[in-house]
């Protein structure tokens, strides 16, 4: 059991940076040493498929635009433990608005629901992560 810090990891969008297009994951952070880990969907939209990998600096990953502070689970976990609640938010692959950035709003609203986020951070979290892929460099004419 160990300590989870969160943050949210924003990537431009390819092959032209539109809000839409920009990519989003959770970070997650073990205070006893374990493998940093990201977390998120990956694929074309419609089929996306849950993913977890190490990445101890996820800046210095290709398309890297924005790292967004979430906060500090309540109460110990294991990185095993996280990773089945994460894998348990739905991937809502019939539905056409679904994507990343949706999906990583209902992850963090999951731990809040749970009491595990406080809603102070749920909030930073998502405001954060709005303003990085409102940042997008390109706009649709």
């Amino acid at each position: 059991m160990t300590t989870v810090d969160i943050s949210i990891i924003v990537k431009r969008g390819s092959p032209l940076d539109y809000p839409q297009y920009r990519h989003t994951a959770l970070w997650l952070r073990f205070e006893d040493g374990s493998p940093p880990l990201v977390v998120n969907i990956v694929g074309p939209s419609g089929d996306y498929q849950f993913e977890s990998r190490e990445s101890d600096q996820p800046w210095e990953e290709e398309g890297h635009a924005k790292l967004v502070d979430v906060g500090t689970l309540a109460g110990p976990a294991t990185a095993a433990h996280v990773v089945n609640q994460l894998r348990s938010v739905p991937i809502r692959n019939s539905d056409p608005e679904f994507n990343c950035q949706t999906w990583v709003e209902r992850a963090l609203k999951k731990f809040n629901d749970d009491g595990q986020l406080s809603t102070e951070s749920y909030e930073k979290g998502i405001d954060g992560m709005v303003d990085a892929i409102a940042e997008a460099e390109d706009v649709e004419e």
